[in-house]
């Protein structure tokens, strides 16, 4: 799941209007950045795999991340951010504001299960997998997650305090919102139906990944301000 991620921190935004988008959006994706970033130091690791390729699909990757996407790390990697969040904010945190970060970095292990191949796990150790493999199916997989990307944009955009939408409601400032809506299908059109474009993925892949999740926080950060 790319553009997926996205979702819940825009919906959290409704329910949590002192939290930054930008840092919502980041905590959608923070497991898959801690991910890359656990790549390039090697300790995880990812891998074009023929087969995979060959039967076509989103995600033609064999993957080894029981760190960064197993739901005990993924809870742990909530924790941390939350965390950082409280001690470094200049002014008291909410409770609800620090349950809504962890629930938006949490919904990812959720959101993966019915989209990977068998990779995802309750804690590092488990031998077993859990998934349903959508990205096996790249239509599919397009349709349901602009379409969900799409509705938490509308609740996001209907429903959060206006203070929180002055990037796009502002005069002249509507063009941004169509400017992230393009991006992001883009984006999730290139993710599932695109072609790798090597098969060096610890320094090539793992690096334009990782600069699509800080863009794609940027972008969305700017709705707000």
């Amino acid at each position: 799941m790319w553009i997926g991620h996205v979702a819940p921190g825009l919906v959290a935004k409704v329910f949590a209007p002192g939290v930054p988008l930008w840092l919502l959006v980041l905590a959608g994706f923070l497991p898959d950045a801690a991910f890359f970033i656990l790549n390039l130091c090697g300790v995880e690791s990812f891998q074009v795999h023929e087969e995979f390729a060959r039967r076509g699909g989103c995600f033609p990757y064999a993957t080894d991340y029981p760190y960064s996407h197993s739901l005990v790390g993924i809870a742990v990697t909530g924790i941390a951010l939350t965390a950082a969040y409280i001690l470094l904010l200049d002014r008291s945190v909410k409770v609800k504001e620090a349950a809504a970060v962890f629930s938006v970095v949490l919904s990812h292990f959720f959101l993966e299960l019915p989209s990977h191949t068998p990779d995802i796990k309750l804690h590092p150790a488990e031998q077993s997998a859990r998934v349903f493999g959508l990205l096996d199916y790249s239509v599919t997989d397009f349709v349901i997650e602009s379409a969900l990307f799409l509705w938490a944009l509308w609740v996001y955009a209907t429903y959060a305090p206006l203070a929180t939408k002055v990037g796009f409601k502002g005069p002249g400032q509507r063009s941004r919102l169509w400017l992230v809506v393009s991006f992001l299908l883009f984006q999730q059109a290139q993710f599932c139906f695109g072609r790798t474009p090597t098969d060096e993925v610890r320094w090539v892949h793992a690096l334009l990944y990782l600069s699509q999740i800080l863009v794609n926080c940027m972008l969305i950060g700017r709705l707000e301000s």
